[in-house]
């Protein structure tokens, strides 16, 4: 009689079964042969032996881990359910009899079937496979097509004799035990109950991968055969790399890249399909192989390579590893080439190399030029996205920087003590904003209030009065510094504007026409200059722009991190664009925590000093990702970009490129912490935007308009004067998202199709 052990290795129905070759792990060994090859190994190899994993793998097959319909108010029969699935307190015959009739039906089945080779008989068919350098296809598609339907047939067995065994088992708690014994057994063959199928699967799967490695024959890693069976035969083992480089290249594995992100998070937005597309691991010294002597030679020698999933134990004997992250350009319409100059002095940036005639951004590509040496920044039609400060740029930054450094300390013990009175958790969440946007902001106030959320750690840096009065009538601490005096005037040379007497007036008042222009790229300054002061006084941050509403409370989510996500320096929402000068992050900087700490201020200082380029630029945020690539390489800086393809900080981009994703909100399928209204030309279209969409909470009344003029004729607070407590809804286009149907709007991209 044998004996009934609790931790066997179970099967499932909705698991992948035996016949499928396992994916490398800790003890498996490289995909080399195929499915039939390997499942007659697994089967015949021992069935005397198989069949210990196999039969105890019956009594999880048909179980539930959770409640169920039929009986959910019965938790007798759902927790005798469960004990039969886990092989307690059920008679232990059931066990016996379920290995007794897979074993019989599998060995009864198999002696009946003719071998393919030399007319041998089944039982002579594991001596035919092993003394062959590879399984004959044809026999081992027989043995996988009769595996599975011995497995369908003994799963009905099984189920009658739980049902029995069930109603021995316990008369009185299940009255009814024939019905409870069906759901369980519907969930476990991939029916029924959700919860109680995943519970099952989650305790299945790693049994029943253990106890097919355990069974799992070792093979030779050139041409597969069994070699606990038959000694490896001989082969030209003529090594992956030849003298010339084997020096500096040992072996190289192939891993998929959501497996290696599963292992090491390297902060950059992984897409949604990084399960499908491998990436390459090439090891640069012998001893630096997977400690898997099997997969180590296969790495190291001609043929296929080695496919591993499991990256850290693809990397355990790595004491270094250096990332590198490329994507062919253009749908992989340009020929692109990668080279590595192994055994050259260590470098840790990329060069980048374009048959481009022309310099600078005047240029284009000839696939008949030479090659030369270009920007990172230039794009596949050879025009360079970097614009080089100019005279007018590099004035404008030393007269603001020069105010700076002469007041810092003033500023500093100004905002030290503001900062004190509102920071809870040592954490802030800081905004600036001008006369051309106040109604954004308004409206920022207005939507969190209807959500519940106080704001009482929020302080807004106003480059105007007119903002500055607003936010304190709203009950918003603010800074606005007043005594900050410059003793010259610079005047730029694109056109008459002067720097007036305070630094943050140094900014304009009116709106930015377009995204990118003059205006924009200023007030991009005023973000540096308040994010950094903030950062440099020790606080944590979060900035945001003013077109951002709340859902939940984005504090929250900083706060409680896993240690491992609460590791990172600074955390920025995907702006969702992947033009080459947002490489590698595609960090949006109107949305971003920052942890203050030696790496994230020296980080903002070096972005306060490359304000030449912000102006030239029109803009910071690629400049700002282009110092997070630098920080991240020189001092360690470790950065988090939340993909796009996320579901808590959405933005434009799925505003305007995922629908699908914008009905799931709409419908509440999806709980955003907040949206930022991104990827917009102009503030007019942010506006027109939001309302339909349902985020807009500020009266018409107040916009424009100073905070004495509007509380000229009330007396009570502004917030409740200009704030609707429930969403100012109106259709603008029918093509643009929309919580109200809007189809007889007009179309904002010219004939676009109705968003409902």
């Amino acid at each position: 009689m044998r004996s009934r052990t609790g931790g066997a290795p179970p099967y499932s129905i909705s698991s992948p079964s035996p016949t499928t070759p396992p994916r490398l792990s800790s003890n498996a060994k490289p995909s080399h042969t195929s499915t039939s090859t390997w499942i007659i190994i697994v089967i015949v190899s021992s069935l005397a032996s198989f069949y210990v994993g196999v039969w105890s793998a019956w009594s999880l097959t048909s179980a539930s881990s959770g409640g169920f319909n039929v009986h959910s108010s019965n938790e007798a029969a759902s927790d005798l359910c469960v004990k039969a699935a886990n092989g307690q307190d059920v008679k232990t015959e059931l066990g016996q009899k379920i290995g007794d009739i897979f074993q019989s039906r599998l060995e009864r089945e198999l002696k009946t079937r003719s071998c393919t080779d030399a007319n041998k008989s089944a039982e002579d068919c594991p001596k035919v496979c092993f003394d062959a350098p590879n399984c004959d296809a044809s026999l081992g598609k027989q043995i996988e097509d009769l595996f599975q339907s011995k497995l369908d047939a003994a799963i009905y067995s099984f189920n009658v004799i739980l049902v029995n065994d069930l109603a021995m088992a316990d008369n009185t708690n299940c009255p009814q035990v024939k019905e409870c014994a069906k759901f369980c057994l519907d969930a476990a063959s991939g029916g029924g109950d959700v919860s109680m199928r995943k519970k099952i699967d989650a305790v299945v799967q790693p049994k029943i991968q253990q106890a097919v490695d355990a069974k799992q024959c070792p093979r030779c890693p050139v041409c597969a055969v069994c070699a606990e069976c038959k000694p490896c035969p001989d082969h030209d083992e003529s090594t992956r790399f030849d003298s010339s480089t084997n020096q500096y290249a040992s072996g190289l594995v192939s891993i998929s890249r959501k497996h290696l992100f599963d292992a090491y998070d390297f902060g950059v937005p992984m897409s949604s399909s990084a399960e499908h597309e491998n990436s390459l691991i090439l090891y640069q010294n012998p001893d630096a192989l997977p400690s898997n002597s099997t997969i180590a030679q296969a790495a190291q020698h001609d043929g296929q390579i080695p496919v591993m999933t499991d990256g850290l134990e693809a990397t355990e004997n790595c004491d270094q590893l250096n990332v590198l992250f490329s994507k062919p350009p253009d749908g992989n319409k340009v020929r692109q080439c990668t080279v590595m100059v192994l055994g050259q002095y260590q470098g840790y940036h990329i060069q980048r190399w374009m048959r481009k005639v022309g310099s600078g951004q005047v240029g284009s590509m000839d696939p008949k030029a030479p090659l030369h040496h270009v920007s990172r920044t230039t794009k596949t039609d050879a025009y360079d996205e970097l614009d080089m400060p100019k005279s007018d740029h590099i004035l404008l930054h030393q007269e603001i920087l020069s105010i700076y450094l002469a007041n810092l300390k003033e500023m500093q013990d100004e905002l030290r003590t503001t900062l004190k009175k509102i920071a809870i958790d040592n954490t802030v969440v800081v905004m600036t904003v001008n006369k051309g946007q106040s109604e954004l902001f308004l409206n920022f106030v207005c939507s969190a209030r209807s959500r519940g959320f106080d704001l009482k750690n929020a302080l807004l840096v106003p480059t105007d009065q007119f903002s500055k009065d607003l936010a304190d009538e709203l009950g918003l601490a603010t800074f606005y510094n007043e005594h900050l005096t410059m003793h010259q005037n610079a005047e730029l040379v694109a056109e008459q504007f002067y720097v007036t007497l305070q630094l943050m007036k140094n900014l304009p008042s009116e709106e930015a026409k377009v995204y990118g222009d003059r205006t924009f790229g200023l007030m991009m300054m005023a973000k540096v200059i308040c994010v950094q002061l903030v950062n440099d006084l020790g606080y944590d941050l979060l900035f945001q722009d003013v077109d951002v509403v709340w859902y939940r409370d984005p504090i929250n989510y900083f706060q409680k991190m896993t240690p491992s996500m609460a590791a990172f320096d600074i955390y920025f929402q995907d702006d969702g664009s992947r033009q080459e000068r947002f490489a590698p992050y595609s960090a949006n900087t109107g949305f971003y925590f920052v942890r203050s700490n030696e790496r994230t201020r020296l980080l903002m200082r070096r972005s306060l000093y490359a304000g030449d380029l912000i102006f030239a630029c029109a803009g910071h945020q690629q400049i700002l990702i282009f110092l997070l690539a630098d920080m991240n390489s020189l001092g360690g800086l470790k950065i988090k970009v939340f993909s796009r393809d996320l579901d808590d900080f959405p933005g434009g981009y799925n505003y305007h490129m995922v629908k699908d994703w914008m009905k799931q909100m709409i419908n509440k399928e999806k709980n955003p912490y907040i949206f930022h209204m991104s990827w917009t030309q102009n503030k007019e279209d942010k506006l027109k935007f939001m309302k339909q969409m349902g985020m807009w909470h500020a009266n018409d009344k107040c916009v424009g308009k100073e905070a004495k003029e509007i509380l000229a004729d009330y007396k009570g607070p502004l917030s409740e004067e200009c704030c609707s407590k429930e969403p100012l809804t109106q259709c603008f286009y029918k093509d643009k998202p929309s919580i109200i149907p809007c189809k007889d709007s007009p179309s904002k991209d010219g004939g676009g199709k109705s968003f409902w």
